[in-house]
């Protein structure tokens, strides 16, 4: 088989594992990545000794010269074929997007939300909805505690206490320090359901529901409806034009 030959089934190996990895299981995302990343060195490696192979054999045929003709119309068909894939995957699987509404909710502080949520997963991604993400800011100049954090559904009752994303890990409340004067705050709502929400799943309890935080000087409530979150639904929530019966 040889080196080349290992390559190859190394970097299907843990490209099929890092897929797998990246998708199925989403705390372990970096995990994937990094399987990923050595599948993709491990094809590069193999691809190079490839077309090393190739270049020898070639090069004894038909000389250097038109060799290199050879690699270099290889190559344009297959950055061009590349490109075309790529275009056509970006038009039939866009990729999901926040709302771009980047207005604050009304209030003075000294901490602000906005409504430009993130959702992980749902339909535009082809998966169920395994967290929503909420940003703000500290837009005092003094320091704020954060008291507690949930999201509250106007449907069923359902409360889910949030977490603070540090950009390290996702923490409770109770575990961060005072939020500094001007900055950023992103609050997490992880679906403790395996596998996250399907769109019926969260539609049914989810597609009305209230922020709801507090800090050591007042509580906010910041609404959200359908038309919040109709982005991430296509046609499946709101208002929408229907044929005549």
């Amino acid at each position: 088989m040889g080196w080349t030959g290992i390559g190859w089934w190394i970097a299907f190996g843990l490209g099929t594992v890092g897929t797998a990895v990246t998708y199925l299981w989403p705390s372990a995302r970096e995990f994937g990545y990094g399987l990923l990343g050595v599948g993709t060195f491990a094809l590069a490696v193999a691809a190079s000794g490839a077309l090393l192979s190739i270049w020898d054999r070639l090069k004894s045929k038909v000389g250097a010269a038109r060799t290199m003709l050879l690699f270099g119309i290889l190559g344009t068909w297959v950055f061009l074929t590349f490109s075309v894939v790529l275009f056509v995957w970006a038009i039939f699987h866009p990729r999901p997007m926040p709302l771009q509404a980047s207005a604050p909710a009304r209030d003075d502080g000294p901490l602000q939300w906005y409504y430009n949520i993130v959702m992980n997963g749902g339909p535009l991604a082809g998966s169920n909805v395994g967290s929503l993400t909420f940003p703000g800011g500290n837009i005092s100049q003094k320091e704020v505690s954060l008291k507690s954090a949930a999201i509250r559904s106007a449907i069923d009752g359902s409360e889910l206490t949030l977490k603070v994303d540090t950009q390290n890990e996702l923490v409770a409340i109770d575990q961060i320090n005072l939020i500094p004067p001007g900055a950023p705050i992103r609050l997490v709502a992880v679906f403790p359901k395996q596998g996250g929400l399907s769109k019926e799943e969260f539609l049914a309890s989810w597609s009305r529901f209230n922020l709801v935080v507090k800090d050591d000087t007042k509580e906010y409530r910041v609404p959200f409806n359908e038309g919040s979150i109709a982005p991430f639904f296509p046609g499946m929530v709101g208002p929408r034009v229907t044929k005549k019966q």
